[in-house]
């Protein structure tokens, strides 16, 4: 396999529902335009599946408001990304995270990776929220020794703070990041 893509997160209740993170609508309207030239030979898609008393919901003494409870319409993923990834011709995998009631799960990658990854040539990673998700998904796999694979599409990656935690992992970690505009340039 050449390229893989993930896509952390691209759900509904963290672009305009109860945990939103500001410009991840654009981003992810910009990444399903891309999704044909981004021409990914699999792409896999991780997805918050909370169960509807999870720890990390406020009420029961975590830190979020409750969020992407499985089934819900803000655990879906986001329409117009939903529409590009069923006309793509790769295969399209998910994975869920968060499904425990008493763990929370910021990476569906701790203990292990989907295997294909191993054959990839290039492993691009994006989504939702940049310096949460996509910054604990992104030191997983580098744990796990794919550091040589990863890009970051720092603009399909927007974060709650601005930005500088995922950027300071992606520079510790040395990762490559790009922008959707200069890949393949």
């Amino acid at each position: 396999m050449k390229r893989a893509l993930i896509i952390v997160d691209p759900q509904l209740d963290f672009i305009t529902g109860t945990l939103p993170v500001g410009g991840a609508s654009e981003a992810m309207d910009r990444l399903a335009t891309a999704l044909p030239k981004i021409a990914a030979d699999q792409v896999f898609v991780t997805m918050d599946a909370h169960p509807i008393k999870h720890c990390s919901f406020e009420p029961n003494g975590g830190i979020w408001p409750t969020h992407c409870v499985k089934y819900s319409t803000g655990a879906a993923i986001w329409e117009p990304l939903m529409e590009a990834l069923i006309a793509l011709p790769c295969p399209i995998s998910f994975i869920e995270k968060g499904c425990d009631l008493d763990r929370d799960q910021y990476s569906a990658f701790e203990d292990s990776y989907p295997k294909e990854l191993e054959s990839a040539e290039e492993i691009l990673l994006c989504g939702l929220a940049g310096n949460v998700c996509v910054l604990n998904s992104l030191k997983d796999l580098v744990r796990h020794g794919l550091a040589s694979k990863i890009t970051v599409l720092t603009d399909a990656s927007p974060s709650l703070d601005d930005g500088t935690a995922l950027n300071e992992i992606i520079r510790e970690t040395k990762v490559k990041s790009v922008t959707l505009e200069n890949l393949d340039k």
